[in-house]
């Protein structure tokens, strides 16, 4: 499968951090986040494309990313118009990641793993366990079939999630109806399934704070992330 990183926005909560770069590309400890998730994908996918808009010119002329795709007004769209744009270019199953979080590799694999032993015949997305309603969240009923996502009370989406191939079609026409939404409005619409990521393998980076925290997450014994 391909992997798919959507990085278009900015990034506003990180504030004076993303003036000239988005947040996927911020580096810390020498590395950025992009090239930590890139890592990450490697061993699961056959290439990585990134989804750009916001200074995409900087993150080209910088960075060199790996198959681009550039979002051409970026700031219009929600993210749904960033996976749209990457199925229409990716004939294949898709293992997406937010640009701004980065999962334990272990998790990363076990994703991986259950849509193996699927026979990639349903998508999948990752969730963190413990009911909320303060931000976007997935449910699902007794089967463990996905009914609803949004700001409701849920397992709180972990940014992560496998698009089949099988489904690309449907997924298609679901995100071109839906450009200002968030792109796991995909979830609902299509057979998908849960799969648990602990809140303690998951981190992910909305504002400043959160850099010290990311630190501190990559340098726990508990953790393994490339």
């Amino acid at each position: 499968m391909r992997g798919v990183i959507l990085a278009a926005g900015r990034g506003r909560r990180m504030g004076r951090y993303t003036d000239d770069v988005p947040k996927a590309f911020l580096e810390f400890d020498g590395r950025t986040l992009y090239d930590r998730q890139r890592a990450l994908l490697e061993s699961h996918v056959d290439g990585t494309s990134v989804v750009l808009g916001y200074r995409h010119e900087t993150v080209l002329d910088r960075y060199e990313p790996e198959d681009p795709i550039v979002l051409e007004g970026w700031d219009r769209y929600e993210n749904a118009a960033s996976l749209l744009l990457a199925l229409r270019r990716v004939d294949d199953d898709v293992l997406i990641l937010n640009g701004d979080v980065l999962v334990d590799e272990r998790d990363l694999g076990r994703l991986a793993g259950t849509f193996d032993d699927l026979d990639a015949r349903l998508n999948l997305v990752g969730c963190i366990p413990g009911l909320q309603d303060a931000e976007t969240a997935i449910r699902w009923d007794e089967s463990g079939r996905v009914t609803a996502y949004g700001l409701i009370d849920g397992h709180r989406h972990a940014g992560c999630g496998i698009v089949s191939r099988t489904h690309r079609a449907a997924a298609i026409r679901t995100l071109r109806e839906r450009l200002d939404d968030w792109y796991p409005c995909v979830y609902p619409r299509t057979p998908t399934r849960p799969v648990s990521i602990p809140a303690d393998r998951h981190i992910e980076i909305n504002r400043p704070i959160d850099l010290e925290r990311a630190r501190a997450w990559l340098a726990s014994d508990r953790v393994r992330c490339a």
